[in-house]
């Protein structure tokens, strides 16, 4: 996650030298995380856009925060969720308002594992690293509606699973991931769908978010 902090806050820097139009914007969410258990989750996120006045090429890069607002109770042992996710790449809009975009997206995504007495046993930590491609059609008129699907092709995935004595790290599987979203927007707010799966592969679980996100732009 710190490398695309670090693009993102570059690219913001150099915003001036390039002399494009940028926008910032601001959400504050929450999913439906499904991982082997339910919870649900509090996202932020944080987004920057580059896009030079009537041309049809948009640069992007945002962070997301994932945090558990409950814990899952099985038998005498608790289970939490917690994550983050950041993308940087590119939207190229034609005319008529459909649109293609390509990105580098990581997702990291942990499971911790307490007693009833919350003590520490078990930490799963699991990374995918890779490219994001899809479609997409934005409409025009006073409340701007947004559709795009992508798919998730991870180059660089691996799974860390931390006990009492032993700390181990094995690489993953690489299936395809997909994301669907939505999005209503007027001149400076937006309220947005997705719904996103993950899969690990192997024996591992996949992750499914349907999500809900409130957006201001700054």
């Amino acid at each position: 996650m710190k490398f695309y902090l670090l693009l993102v806050i570059s690219c913001l820097s150099l915003a001036p030298c390039w002399a494009q139009k940028f926008r910032f914007s601001t959400s504050l969410g929450t999913s439906r995380l499904n991982w082997g258990e339910s919870q649900q989750t509090l996202n932020t996120t944080a987004a920057l856009q580059f896009q030079k006045p009537g041309k049809p090429t948009q640069l992007f890069g945002q962070l997301t925060i994932i945090g558990n607002l409950q814990r899952t109770q099985l038998g005498n042992e608790n289970v939490a969720f917690r994550g983050g996710k950041g993308e940087i790449g590119v939207n190229q809009f034609t005319k008529i308002g459909f649109f293609a975009t390509t990105s580098v997206y990581s997702m990291s995504m942990a499971k911790k594992i307490q007693s009833a007495n919350n003590d520490f046993l078990t930490d799963e930590k699991f990374s995918l690293h890779g490219l994001r491609a899809g479609i997409g059609f934005k409409s025009k008129g006073k409340v701007k509606t947004t559709a795009q699907v992508k798919v998730f092709k991870p180059f660089l995935a691996r799974v860390s699973l931390q006990d009492w004595e032993n700390k181990l790290s094995t690489p993953l599987d690489n299936p395809i991931g997909y994301q669907a979203s939505v999005e209503f927007r007027l001149t400076n707010w937006s309220f947005g769908f997705d719904y996103e799966q993950i899969q690990y592969g192997g024996t591992f679980a996949n992750l499914k978010l349907t999500s809900a996100q409130v957006t201001y732009f700054f």
